[in-house]
């Protein structure tokens, strides 16, 4: 309702000043018509009564023509009628009403018409027919007429335009606020609740809004938006169940992998168990070895125990949840978890302890999933008795080759193997989704093209330094947090 009564009042003032310049044009033109009609009847009554006065003047002098002219004057109620000497007279009586200076016309024999205020406040519209008599002299017929009439008309007349203007803008409001609450308010408190559940997430409600105007012209798009918006939630969903998808495709692959080097891990303390057990099976052993293999039996079992439950935890699938993660801790476990992996193909895994705690805001389990696939690249990367070295740094700004800006500072992971490196060719496209130069069946081709998409989830970047026989080095790049932040978590 604001905006139509903005506009009302807008439109309002702008007849109501057009109106106003109308009737101050009309009352003016109407008062020069009229002005020019009470100044051509008083020159109509003077030319009748000039030659009588010119007369009466030569022949029995100004007493008479004054005596006369009153006569006249008594007859005529709407006009008053002198005679006046245009010579310097001391008699009052045949003095002009106006000044000396006004009537110069006049004396040069020319009529002259001047609205002039007399000594009681009144104006009158004096017409002066000038005439010369005897010897000379100079006088002239002096008619005055009443300019009360022309005021009260204008009065009148402004008042009749005044309450115009009042009706018309009381009428136009109340129209304008009719027709302006059904063609405008409310189309536009349907489309602001319309805006305000799409705003929501709500986009099952089309937008209605009938006609033809700009209105339904702007109704049209929202819906058309909406339409859009819909279809690209319900794709990024889909997109987004689809990575995650991915994402746990490749876990499982990897805790394949890790399965084939962790069989040794399990296959130790089962052969312990089974001997233990068959101790205690037999007869005649003392009460303090039987406890002792059932302790022993208990320890293996946990032992057993614990790497299934690393095997598990990484392999479940659990919804984004973003808290604040400590690197070294998570990087520990990840070093723990692939240990037998690296002992199976007779390498080395090395955590280099941070010089400062590094903290970063992430979701843990896929930051695991990040560094578990580097590092198993690294693993399968190198030969008998290599190393893979994991160490944490800080940087306050990201590579020229990341070919982005951002906020620092940052937290750096670097994985760094003695393998047999990356060609130069490849390095393009090692992060482009089923790439691989693995051998079939030792990988999927996603592990690095999701490590790299999470990283990017998280803000960060990575970046790979790699020659052929030298080996590689991979650096992740997360923002650091302030190791007084809260942890926050979002579901």
């Amino acid at each position: 309702m604001r905006l139509t009564l903005k506009i009302a009042l807008l439109i309002l003032l702008g007849i109501a000043l057009l109106l106003s310049i109308h009737s101050y044009q009309t009352v003016r033109r109407e008062t020069a018509v009229l002005k020019a009609n009470l100044s051509r009847e008083a020159r109509l009554v003077g030319q009748v009564l000039r030659p009588l006065v010119i007369e009466i003047w030569q022949r029995k002098g100004e007493a008479a023509v004054q005596a006369f002219l009153q006569q006249v004057d008594s007859v005529v109620s709407d006009q008053q009628l002198r005679w006046v000497s245009l010579e310097d007279q001391p008699d009052p009586r045949f003095r002009p009403r106006v000044k000396g200076d006004q009537l110069a016309a006049a004396r040069r024999g020319e009529v002259v018409t001047v609205i002039a205020e007399t000594s009681d406040g009144r104006d009158f519209l004096f017409t002066y027919l000038p005439l010369q008599g005897p010897g000379g002299q100079r006088g002239a017929i002096e008619i005055g007429e009443s300019l009360a009439g022309l005021h009260g008309y204008v009065r009148e007349s402004m008042n009749r335009s005044a309450l115009l203007l009042a009706a018309m803008v009381v009428f136009s409001l109340l129209l304008i606020g009719v027709v302006g609450s059904f063609l405008v308010t409310r189309p536009v408190q349907r489309l602001a609740a319309q805006a305000e559940r799409m705003a929501a997430g709500d986009f099952s409600a089309p937008v209605e809004v009938r006609g033809h105007d700009e209105i339904a012209i702007l109704a049209a798009a929202l819906d058309r938006m909406r339409g859009q918006l819909a279809h690209a939630r319900d794709s990024d969903r889909a997109r987004l169940e689809a990575l995650e998808k991915l994402r746990h495709t490749e876990r499982l692959a990897t805790i394949g992998r890790l399965s084939a080097g962790m069989a040794h891990e399990l296959g130790t303390p089962l052969n312990v168990i089974a001997g233990r057990a068959k101790l205690i099976a037999g007869e005649g052993l003392p009460p303090e070895d039987v406890a002792r293999s059932a302790r022993i039996i208990g320890e293996q079992a946990e032992r057993m125990t614990a790497i299934m439950r690393q095997l598990l935890d990484f392999a479940r699938r659990g919804s984004p949840r973003t808290s604040r993660v400590d690197l070294e801790g998570l990087a520990a476990k990840v070093i723990e978890m692939l240990r037998p992996v690296a002992a199976k193909q007779q390498a080395s895994l090395m955590l280099v302890p941070a010089a400062e705690p590094l903290a970063v805001a992430a979701d843990p389990g896929q930051l695991q999933q990040v560094l578990t696939n580097l590092v198993m690249n690294a693993l399968q990367a190198l030969a008998p008795g290599g190393h893979v070295q994991l160490r944490f740094a800080t940087a306050a700004s990201l590579p020229a080759e990341a070919g982005r800006e951002g906020d620092g500072p940052w937290a750096v992971v670097t994985i760094q193997d003695d393998g047999s490196g990356i060609a130069a060719e490849h390095l393009p496209h090692l992060f482009d989704p089923f790439f691989t130069t693995k051998d079939i069946g030792q990988g999927t081709g996603l592990g690095l093209s999701i490590a790299y998409g999470i990283v990017q989830e998280h803000g960060g970047w990575i970046g790979v330094d790699s020659r052929p026989g030298e080996g590689s080095c991979f650096n992740v790049y997360l923002p650091l947090t302030a190791p007084e932040q809260e942890e926050q978590k979002d579901g």
